[in-house]
């Protein structure tokens, strides 16, 4: 051991053999963290037993994520403070945990929906019978709207009539829908206009991909639905983006692609 320890007499040797930045062991150096000897004629910091026990010490409190600060006041801790000091971390490191968890969630229901809107890119239209909620213009200056699509936007929507115009409107739906709103009345318990009013019964929808290119709203496939919806013997009111788990949006070539339910009349 000895003769191994003669042979490590820089500081690159050591930072080769913990995989740390010499930057790092420097920086330890001049907080107190670690010690090193010096050489009497460079100044040059030379390792030494003490050394290589101070930065195992720095290294396992690191990876017990305490904070350089932390780790520099443990020699003067009494043990119930560094107890203490160990509770905090845990804490915050279950509270990390819990986020970490949180985005792995939001993180698996992206890709469920993306692979959803995949395997419907590849499927031909459906019917399908919903009770949506209403829905609301989203405005650059709604904050409960911005506070939706932050928080849940699966629960954001896009509107088109295709019928009457080719213009593409963006919403929020309003869950639980309020009652006795008029589809093109200010709502007067949430701020907003409201672009649909809620179903009031279920309503048979068709089921299939919306393609609405980012630079340009107004081109889309909405027609494609008219047709296929006559092609099935419907008629078809407002086209709808649906809520909830069998929403979702992705990119793909310069285009917003979303399940979409046009309602059928």
């Amino acid at each position: 051991m000895k003769q191994n320890m003669k042979q490590i007499n820089r500081i690159k040797e050591v930072s080769e053999l913990f995989h740390i930045p010499s930057s790092a062991l420097r920086y330890w150096d001049d907080e107190g963290l670690v010690r090193f000897e010096r050489t009497a004629d460079n100044n040059y910091r030379r390792p030494t037993s003490q050394t290589m026990v101070d930065i195992c010490d720095v290294m396992f409190y690191r990876s017990l994520s305490l904070s350089i600060k932390e780790i520099k006041a443990i020699p003067g801790m009494s043990v119930e403070e560094v107890g203490k000091t160990l509770d905090a971390n845990a804490k915050h490191l279950e509270e990390q945990i819990i986020l970490i968890r949180r985005t792995l969630d939001k993180l698996h229901t992206r890709q469920a929906m993306v692979r959803h809107i995949l395997e419907m890119d590849h499927s031909h239209y459906e019917t399908a019978t919903d009770r949506l909620p209403a829905m609301k213009l989203f405005a650059s200056d709604d904050k409960h709207a911005l506070e939706v699509y932050v928080n849940d936007p699966y629960q954001t929507a896009i509107l088109i009539r295709p019928e009457t115009s080719q213009e593409t409107q963006y919403g929020v739906f309003l869950d639980p829908a309020p009652s006795g709103i008029l589809p093109d009345g200010p709502d007067t318990a949430i701020t907003g206009t409201i672009l649909r009013s809620a179903d009031a019964v279920p309503c048979l929808y068709l089921k299939g991909i919306l393609k609405v290119n980012a630079a340009l709203p107004s081109a889309h496939n909405a027609r494609d639905f008219v047709k296929a919806a006559r092609g099935m013997g419907y008629q078809t009111g407002i086209f709808s983006q649906p809520a909830r788990d069998t929403a979702a949006t992705t990119m793909r070539h310069g285009w917003n692609c979303c399940e979409s339910r046009p309602e059928l009349l």
